[in-house]
C-alpha cells in the first residue's frame, strides 16, 4: 500500500509540475467564456450588409447540364457578390461559382470586386491590411483552406473592426472588433489552446493534442483525489482534522483539492468530451446517419422544381436563394435581411410558403424511414435537456420527431427554415458528458441564469485556488531539485 500511495504521489506532483498552469489557464478563461465566446461572422450579421439579388439570372437546369459533374448536385444557392449575381452549384467533392448572367465561371474575385463587398460592411472605405495565403488566429474556426488568398480589410470606425473575405467565393470568413478580439485573447484563445501552428495542417492535429492533454489531465485529477483522500482519513484518525498539513500551502492546496477536486475531474474529463466520441460499448450506434442527406437529400432533383425561382426573385430584399427539399418534398430557402422562409417549388403559378406542420412533419419521416415505422411529433415550445442553449439562441416553436427504432432517434425541425437536430442514445449520453457536465446545459439551469452562474463562478474560483497552490508548489518543488 505504501508503494501504491507513493506512485500515486509521483504521478500527481509530476503531472502537477507540467499541467498545473495550463489548469490555471483553463478554469481563469472558463469564467471569460460563460459571457465571451470566440468571434464568428453571425448570419444576421452576413445578411444585413450583403446585396438584393435581382431578376437577370440563366435557367439553372442549362447550367448544370454544361457543367463537367462527376456527381449528382448536391445543393444550389444564388446570391450577389460585387453588383454580380452568383451560382454556386456543389456536389460532394467539387463546387462550381457562375455568372448567373453570363453562366461563364468564377475563378476568383479581383479585388476591385473584394473592396466593394468589404465597403459594404464599413460607414467608410475599408483599408485593405494584409494577403493571406496561411492561417490567421482569426481564420481558425472558419477552415479557409480552400479560401486563399484571403483579404483582411480593417475599418476606420470606433470599433476597429476588421473583415476577412474568401477571394474564391467573396464570403465573409471572418469579422472582428476590438472588444472580441481582448475577450478572445483572454477567453477562448486559450481555453480552446487555439495555437495557429496546430491547425495549419487541418483540424486532426489539434484535435489529437488536446485530447491528449486533457487525458493526461484526467490522470492528474484522479492520483490527486487519491492522495487528498487517503491523506484526509489518515489525518482524521490520528490529529483529529482534516489536513495532516503543517504548511500553509499544502493545507490550502489540500482542503482546496477535497473541496474542488471532483468538479475538477468533472470538468477535465467533460472537456475531454468535447472533442471525443462516446465509446460504442457505453450506447451502440446501430445506424449511423447522414441527418442532412436525409432531411435535405442527397442530391436535387431539378425536374421537381416547377416554380420558376424568376417569380420568387420579383420580391425585393432577398439576399440569398437556396434549392433544397424536405424529405423529398422540393422547395426553395428565401432569406432577407428581417426573416428567413420556405416556399413550395412544386406550385408552378404562384409563390406559396411551405406550411410545415404535424402531418408534414409524419408524411416526411416516413417518407425517409419507410410507413412501417413508428413515428410521434410533437411541437415544442420550450426547450428540452438537449434542444437548449442557454442564451436562447436556438429558435423554437419546432416540431420533436420521435422515431421508435433501436437508436432511439429524435428530431428537432426548424418549420421555418427547414434546419433540423438529430439526436440518438449515443449522443443524449454526450449531451451529458460534456455540456451538462461542462457549463450545466439543462433546461433546469436554463430557467435559473442566476443560480447557475453563482454556481458557475464558486466552482471555478475554486479551481483557480487549487490551480494557483498547485503552481506555486510546483515551481518550489523545481527550484529545490
Amino acid at each position: 500500500r505504501m508503494k501504491i500511495h507513493r506512485l500515486f504521489i509521483k504521478t500527481h506532483r509530476i503531472l502537477g509540475i507540467c499541467l498545473s498552469i495550463l489548469f490555471l489557464m483553463w478554469f481563469v478563461s472558463g469564467i471569460v467564456m460563460m459571457y465571451h465566446t470566440y468571434p464568428r461572422v453571425e448570419k444576421e450579421q452576413a445578411l444585413a450588409f450583403a446585396e438584393d439579388i435581382d431578376t437577370v439570372l440563366l435557367p439553372i437546369q442549362n447550367l448544370v447540364e454544361e457543367l463537367p459533374l462527376r456527381d449528382p448536385v448536391k445543393s444550389i444557392s444564388l446570391n450577389k457578390r460585387a453588383g454580380e449575381n452568383v451560382i454556386r452549384i456543389s456536389t460532394e467533392e467539387e463546387e462550381f461559382l457562375l455568372n448567373a448572367r453570363t453562366g461563364l465561371p468564377i475563378g476568383k474575385f479581383s479585388s476591385g470586386q473584394l473592396q466593394q463587398i468589404a465597403n459594404r460592411w464599413s460607414s467608410g472605405d475599408a483599408m485593405l491590411k494584409d494577403t493571406l495565403n496561411e492561417i490567421d488566429v482569426w481564420l481558425i474556426g472558419a477552415y479557409p483552406f480552400k479560401d486563399f488568398p484571403v483579404y483582411h480589410y480593417c475599418f476606420p470606425d470606433e470599433e476597429k473592426g476588421e473583415l476577412y473575405l474568401s477571394s474564391r467565393t467573396g464570403d465573409a470568413l471572418q469579422f472582428t472588433t476590438w472588444k472580441s478580439r481582448f475577450w478572445a485573447w483572454v477567453g477562448a484563445i486559450p481555453h480552446w489552446i487555439y495555437v495557429k501552428q496546430f491547425r495549419a495542417h487541418g483540424r486532426q492535429p489539434w484535435k489529437d493534442i488536446v485530447l491528449w492533454v486533457s487525458g493526461i489531465g484526467i490522470l492528474m485529477t484522479l492520483s490527486g483525489i487519491y492522495v487528498g483522500i487517503r491523506s484526509f482519513r489518515i489525518a482524521r484518525k490520528k490529529h483529529h482534522t482534516g489536513t495532516p498539513y503543517r504548511k500553509r500551502l499544502f493545507r490550502w492546496h489540500h482542503l482546496a483539492g477535497l473541496c474542488f477536486g471532483l468538479f475538477t475531474l468533472t470538468w477535465i474529463f467533460s472537456g475531454f468530451m468535447s472533442l471525443a466520441q462516446v465509446p460504442q460499448w457505453i450506447s451502440k450506434v446501430h445506424e449511423p446517419r447522414n441527418v442532412r442527406d436525409e432531411i435535405n437529400g442527397s442530391s436535387l432533383a431539378l425536374d421537381a422544381y416547377r416554380l420558376d425561382c424568376q417569380r420568387i426573385l420579383e420580391q425585393e430584399g432577398i439576399k440569398n436563394l437556396t434549392w433544397t427539399s424536405l424529405g423529398g418534398y422540393p422547395c426553395y430557402k428565401v432569406e432577407t435581411e428581417k426573416e428567413t422562409y420556405l416556399v413550395d417549388a412544386t406550385i408552378p403559378s404562384e409563390v406559396r410558403r411551405l406550411e410545415v406542420d404535424e402531418t408534414f412533419c409524419r408524411e416526411m419521416m416516413q417518407h425517409i424511414r419507410g410507413k412501417e415505422v413508428p413515428v410521434e411529433v410533437s411541437l415544442l415550445t420550450e426547450y428540452d435537456n438537449y434542444y437548449i442553449s442557454l442564451k436562447n439562441a436556438l429558435p423554437l416553436p419546432v416540431y420533436k420527431i420521435k422515431v421508435r427504432d433501436a437508436d432511439k432517434s429524435c428530431y428537432y425541425l426548424d418549420p421555418v427554415d427547414g434546419s433540423c437536430r438529430y439526436f440518438n442514445e449515443n449522443t443524449r449520453y454526450r449531451v451529458w458528458m460534456y455540456k451538462g457536465l461542462h457549463c450545466f446545459s439543462t433546461v433546469f439551469f436554463a430557467r435559473h441564469h442566476t443560480l447557475r452562474d453563482v454556481l458557475m463562478w464558486i466552482l471555478l474560483l475554486g479551481g483557480c485556488v487549487l490551480s494557483v497552490t498547485g503552481v506555486i508548489l510546483s515551481i518550489r518543488y523545481v527550484s529545490r531539485n
